[in-house]
């Protein structure tokens, strides 16, 4: 029993470290910042299986974690106030051709980032881009100007 207790903690502590580091399309992600994610999950999975090695110990901890990653998006679903915590909610970062500076920091964005994510687009002026938000996935959403 003491394995799916530490497996669900191991997984809600990991859960709160992702959304610290903050939102990062998977496009943008950084070698570095792979590496640290990986790291993360191993440094978490000693205390997670503890002194018990055993195959047991390890479908225990493995089904704990599914079993609760499927709870928690259940209860997402049925709760949206839970969504907004755990998943984030869209912030505009840049609309009407201005910048919302603060809410790039808060995100630990840039505008660079943007306007990689509107060059995707084809789009390779920011007069181009009507606004870009940032959804809580860690994608940027450009909505392009209509002339």
């Amino acid at each position: 029993m003491s394995i799916i207790l530490r497996a669900v903690v191991g997984y809600l502590l990991l859960l709160l470290v992702v959304r610290l580091i903050g939102r990062r399309p998977a496009g943008m992600i950084a070698p570095f910042d792979v590496v640290l994610l990986v790291l993360i999950g191993g440094i978490a999975i000693g205390p997670i299986i503890g002194k018990d090695h055993s195959l047991l110990s390890a479908v225990v901890a493995v089904f704990s974690l599914g079993l609760t990653h499927s709870l928690l998006a259940w209860l997402k679903g049925r709760f949206p106030l839970l969504r907004r915590i755990f998943d984030g909610t869209p912030v505009v970062v840049y609309e009407r051709g201005r910048w919302h500076e603060d809410r790039l920091r808060a995100l630990r964005l840039t505008a660079q980032d943007v306007m990689a994510a509107a060059r995707q687009r084809g789009l390779t002026r920011l007069e181009q881009v009507q606004c870009a938000v940032a959804e809580g996935d860690g994608n940027i959403a450009i909505v392009e100007r209509q002339e």
